[in-house]
């Protein structure tokens, strides 16, 4: 059976999908994408595999489960609440893209060179592409919001919100790509100076527009 036409599965308590999740995480940070089963998965979670199996049959569907709960958990929405100023918020935006959450419960470098070999696969994928880049809007998505509130309140010159956002997002992209695929690891910090330097200044409204 393919597994688009794979049966639903009953959906697994709080609890049960709150362990499954993390165990998926830690199995996905730990082996990659592609070298990832479901056995490990199931090394990861504490209760039976047989429990994983009855609510998750194949890798893809969890996957796309983690996919979907790592969206609804993603550290950029905690941001709007955490900062009302948009300058630090955005700063904060940016800070987090290149080198991740303070006191993150996971390596983030771990993390993403694991997505980065998930996201190879997502032109062969609809499910992974959808999901990924949904993940995307989200985040580029909370960019333009915080550069918009920006701009009402006098804070950043007129510019295109979405066209920024987008730009800051494919920066800070590009560079966590050179330091997974190509060992650049002053990529994330060369990039982060290259946005204070040149776009900050360029976006911040002068003293005497505020």
């Amino acid at each position: 059976m393919a597994e688009s036409d794979a049966p639903d599965r009953p959906t697994p308590p709080p609890e049960t999908y709150e362990a499954i999740m993390q165990a998926t995480y830690r199995a996905f940070c730990k082996h990659g994408y592609a070298d990832l089963t479901t056995r490990e998965i199931a090394e990861e979670f504490a209760k039976s595999r047989s429990l994983l199996h009855y609510h998750y049959d194949t890798k893809q569907e969890l996957i796309v489960a983690l996919l979907e709960y790592l969206l609804e958990s993603h550290p950029a929405k905690a941001a709007t609440d955490e900062i009302a100023d948009p300058d630090e918020r955005l700063e904060l935006f940016i800070d987090r893209g290149l080198f991740g959450p303070e006191n993150a419960p996971f390596d983030f470098w771990d993390f993403h060179t694991a997505l980065l070999e998930l996201r190879l696969h997502a032109h062969r994928n609809d499910a992974y592409r959808e999901q990924l880049d949904r993940t995307i809007g989200l985040i580029t998505d909370l960019l333009a919001a915080t550069i918009r509130e920006g701009i009402e309140t006098g804070c950043f010159r007129d510019v295109d919100p979405e066209e920024t956002a987008q730009f800051l997002y494919d920066a800070i992209d590009a560079a966590r790509i050179r330091k997974i695929t190509l060992g650049h690891d002053d990529a994330p910090r060369r990039t982060r100076r290259a946005i204070e330097t040149f776009v900050l200044p360029t976006l911040r409204a002068a003293d005497d527009d505020r």
